[in-house]
């Protein structure tokens, strides 16, 4: 972490560049025009001093906190920023983080790190069907919290098995409530446990969707507005429920996973044509030949 701060701070936007993970956001095709980016940034910002509040490893994933104290436009400014960063090919890249101004020591991971390495655009796993699930067990139960920590840290609204290498009926949701604004707030988590989707409404709409496994690439899809599910909950319980808006649309999504379904399967060909050079270039730039 204090190599890219210094690369920052000295205006060396090829270590950046090159220390960044390609599933990342912040990842750019066009490198010309990252450097740019990240040498204006540079430009304009003084680098005062860095805090490190504190790291954690597990496997090929870890996370960092720090603080960060800049100046820009003759203002001091403070952040802190819990870092997380995945390990490939014996070089740790980072993914993503999460921010809050000031100094935020909430952000430190105090308990052990659940973080799950997440399967991308190419690997077969996202092409299977899973199987069935026979009994909620312990290690069932762990693996949902490790999921739940996984979707959060990566801003995920829902997140399913085949995802993080489990090819088992299995996807979680962060419920999404439409605000009056349009905008939507992520409520509680639910858990679907061999799921199975019915009677699907005339009435479809479009709207974006994106997805971990293929990160960067968002498309418009249409699906039907409402549609009733029924499954186990963590409690072993049967539940049947229409549901509707965003909400189904996130458990459609999610659902597809477990059937070797992904959102670009649903475009027409001339928009699924359109994205196979940018399809490519990520399954290059993310395995380049080597499963992550």
């Amino acid at each position: 972490m204090r190599s890219r701060y210094s690369a920052y701070a000295l205006c060396l936007p090829k270590y950046i560049i090159d220390t960044t993970h390609p599933a990342s956001p912040q990842f750019c095709d066009d490198e010309t025009e990252w450097a740019q980016k990240i040498s204006a940034f540079s430009s304009h910002t003084e680098f005062r001093n860095l805090e490190i509040l504190g790291s954690q490893e597990n496997g090929t994933l870890a996370t960092v906190t720090f603080v960060a104290h800049i100046t820009q436009n003759k203002k001091d400014v403070s952040f802190t920023e819990r870092s997380y960063f995945e390990k490939t090919r014996g070089k740790w890249l980072y993914r993503n983080g999460q921010l809050s101004e000031g100094h935020a020591p909430n952000l430190i991971t105090v308990n052990q790190l659940k973080l799950l390495p997440l399967a991308y655009y190419g690997n077969p796993i996202l092409r299977k069907v899973a199987d069935s699930i026979i009994t909620i067990t312990d290690d069932l139960r762990k693996l949902i919290e490790e999921m739940i920590e996984t979707m959060d840290a990566f801003d995920g609204l829902g997140l399913a098995a085949p995802q993080i290498h489990h090819s088992i009926k299995l996807f979680i949701i962060r419920k999404p409530v439409e605000t009056p604004d349009g905008g939507l707030e992520l409520k509680e988590v639910k858990v679907f446990i061999n799921p199975e989707l019915s009677e699907p409404s005339d009435e479809t709409c479009k709207l974006p969707e994106g997805c971990l496994s293929i990160p960067s690439i968002h498309s418009e899809v249409e699906r039907p507005k409402e549609v009733t599910i029924e499954y186990l909950d963590l409690q072993g319980n049967k539940v049947k429920e229409r549901v509707s808006g965003w909400e189904a649309r996130v458990i459609m999504h999610e659902n597809d996973h477990i059937n070797g379904i992904l959102f670009i399967d649903h475009l027409d060909k001339k928009e699924r044509q359109s994205l196979e050079p940018f399809l490519k270039s990520l399954e290059n730039r993310i395995h380049d030949g080597t499963e992550l």
